[in-house]
């Protein structure tokens, strides 16, 4: 499989990405407005602590949503001061986030708050993977992905992990294989292995094609390249960022 090569970021791409994000965007901008009208948010030092506070139901309900963050009951004084909590370390992670990866921080913000639906929490993930990671969402190299039962995950896609392995200093390497056994002409597994310069054995994970596949169009047209993108992103998974 052919390693994407880590690239210096060109202003252009993420001019062009943030100008398709404004115009997305646009259909629900006073919505947007009211969420980031905050004055001074991002002048106000949060310790990290804060969020010993938040108990699990407020992490459940707590999420980005239209006008402000969203409750389906009376908010009770505790849920509101999570609420703060939250809006305020969201906006010391984007600041920090910003600084370390050299973007703008209006142009991450506005690349969160296109995400409304996703939950505060998960916002909150993904801009700390994007600083332990040193990943570019307007590289593509992260974002969201919703499953079924409705939960958001942090999602790094391809060339986030080509990004990851090419960058890591034990990076020795990876070969796959796959079944010789089909289904529906696609073979029944593709397992990755990742070769690190500090252990003695690669690191191994086997995809199944039943388990991984989807309904979305990009599975019906490349269904092999997809199961080899599973193995490959879960072992990446396991033997650099785990």
């Amino acid at each position: 499989m052919k390693i994407t090569q880590n690239k210096t970021h060109k202003p252009g791409k993420r001019t062009h990405t943030l100008k398709e994000i404004l115009e997305r965007q646009e259909v629900s901008k006073q919505e947007c407005n009211r969420i980031i009208a905050s004055p001074g948010l991002f002048e106000i030092p949060v310790h990290e602590s804060l969020i010993s506070a938040i108990t699990e139901d407020d992490l459940k309900e707590l999420s980005i949503g239209k006008g402000a963050f969203a409750l389906p009951n009376e908010a009770s004084e505790n849920a509101l001061e999570a609420m703060d909590c939250f809006h305020q370390l969201i906006a010391q992670e984007i600041s920090s986030a910003a600084s370390l990866l050299d973007l703008d921080p209006t142009q991450l913000k506005t690349w969160i708050d296109l995400h409304m639906e996703v939950p505060a929490k998960t916002i909150l993930r993904v801009l700390r993977t994007m600083q332990s990671l040193h990943l570019d969402p307007f590289n593509e190299e992260l974002g969201f992905t919703q499953y079924e039962d409705g939960s958001w995950q942090v999602f790094i896609t391809i060339e986030g992990c080509s990004k990851i392995l090419n960058q890591h200093p034990q990076f020795n390497g990876l070969v796959f294989h796959q079944a010789d056994t089909l289904i529906d002409g696609i073979p029944e597994w593709v397992e990755c292995s990742i070769y690190r310069r500090d252990r003695i054995m690669p690191i191994t994970v086997r995809e199944y094609f039943v388990e991984v596949r989807s309904e979305k169009d990009i599975w019906k047209k490349m269904p092999r390249r997809m199961l080899r993108h599973r193995a490959l992103q879960q072992c990446v998974r396991l033997a650099i960022t785990g």
